[in-house]
């Protein structure tokens, strides 16, 4: 070894011994293994150092181990080199404008969760679930998801090479042109008489109040049943969906939140808040995540609605940025829970009526059937056969 390396790997046996030391005998009263744990970390620095085939990058190599650490941990906790730091608090400085999509981390690899509506990755036919393999020249697999985001980032009218994974099918390379991106309102239809439609996807400020005014809309236009489309609703904070939970949940909880060092919340029904008290089912999949989530759990256990779809993403967490004194580490302290306590976060949640979506076949004509919601209006149509019937 060098003279930096011994340093290096002297100064870390110094700092465990504290630990190992003082916490043996409290390791072997509580059976817990951490200290254990951080001498056998020690000790694989240490047989690198001695014994790879080739002088190591000391920095580089306790960078990945860091990387690795929180990786380990959740999707969507992450080591912030300084670089990525400052970008992270400003994160302008990349620019005003990016693609509209939501990243997180799974197999190793940047996952999409969901493209905004309207957005360059939705017009581009990013899905989610795809895989991102590279980000103009950077590959995916050391990037976070928030540095992922960032790369993303950069002037209006600028453009960025991405590379995707889909199942079944060979790379995919696009070009993404960058914009700057705007709230996504809900937006409502009837669909057929007697049952309304409404797509919630971004849950930014002041969207429980223009829900509020479609679900009138709708009232007006004779809606006795209702669609409340979250497929692909993962915009905005996990807790932002509680207002949200509040138009259609008259009593009981509508969400939890919950972490080791955080105190507990708990958020309960408020009647007077209501705005659809009638049939209503919810659709959901792997793009519903974070808000959209938290709203389908209290809808699902607290007002008894049907999900009908896939499985969501299981994205609820809330990270808190520790500052190191080079870079920082992003980590999950705490997380949004179904009401009955259930974890969403890397769990998701499942639907009542899974529906197995088929792809459609390459050239064929016309728009293709939306099973999800061909089997949720089903389910309405039998309710409201059901209440004729009574």
């Amino acid at each position: 070894m060098d003279a930096r390396t011994r340093l290096f790997v002297a100064i870390l046996s110094t700092s465990l011994i504290g630990y190992l030391a003082a916490g043996s005998l409290l390791g072997r009263v509580m059976g817990d293994n951490t200290y254990g744990q951080l001498a056998v970390f020690n000790e694989v620095v240490r047989l690198i150092i001695d014994g790879y085939v080739e002088p190591i990058d000391l920095e580089r190599t306790m960078d990945g181990a860091s990387r690795g650490l929180l990786e380990a941990l959740d999707g969507d906790s992450a080591y912030l080199d300084p670089a990525t730091l400052l970008q992270y608090k400003d994160p302008d400085s990349q620019g005003s404008a990016d693609v509209g999509v939501e990243l997180s981390r799974r197999f190793g690899f940047l996952m999409v969760v969901a493209a905004r509506p309207g957005s360059p990755a939705e017009k581009a036919g990013l899905r989610p679930g795809d895989i991102v393999k590279s980000i103009g020249s950077t590959h995916s697999r050391p990037v976070s998801a928030v540095a992922g985001e960032l790369l993303l980032r950069g002037e209006p009218g600028s453009t960025v090479q991405v590379t995707l994974l889909r199942a079944g099918v060979d790379p995919i390379e696009m070009q993404l042109t960058r914009e700057t991106m705007r709230g996504v309102p809900p937006e409502s239809r009837i669909v057929e008489p007697g049952i309304g439609y409404v797509k919630v996807v971004d849950f930014s400020a002041g969207v429980a109040e223009r829900l509020r005014e479609e679900l009138e809309r709708l009232k007006r236009q004779r809606a006795e049943r209702l669609v409340l489309d979250l497929r692909g609703a993962a915009f905005g904070e996990p807790g932002d969906a509680v207002p949200v939970a509040e138009l259609f949940v008259a009593e009981g909880v509508l969400s939890r939140r919950k972490g080791r060092n955080v105190p507990e919340e708990v958020w309960q029904a408020r009647p007077d808040r209501v705005a659809w008290r009638m049939p209503l089912v919810a659709l959901v999949d792997t793009g519903t995540s974070g808000p959209g989530e938290v709203l389908a759990a209290a809808l699902s256990q607290s007002a008894e609605v049907p999900l009908v779809g896939g499985h969501t993403f299981g994205r609820t967490g809330i990270q808190k940025l520790l500052p190191l004194p080079e870079g920082g580490l992003l980590v999950t302290v705490a997380t949004f829970q179904a009401p009955d306590e259930t974890a969403i976060h890397q769990r998701g949640l499942s639907p009542d009526v899974a529906v197995r979506v088929t792809e459609p076949e390459e050239g064929a004509e016309g728009e293709p059937t939306d099973e999800i919601l061909e089997k949720a209006l089903e389910q309405l149509r039998e309710t409201g056969e059901s209440e004729k019937a009574a």
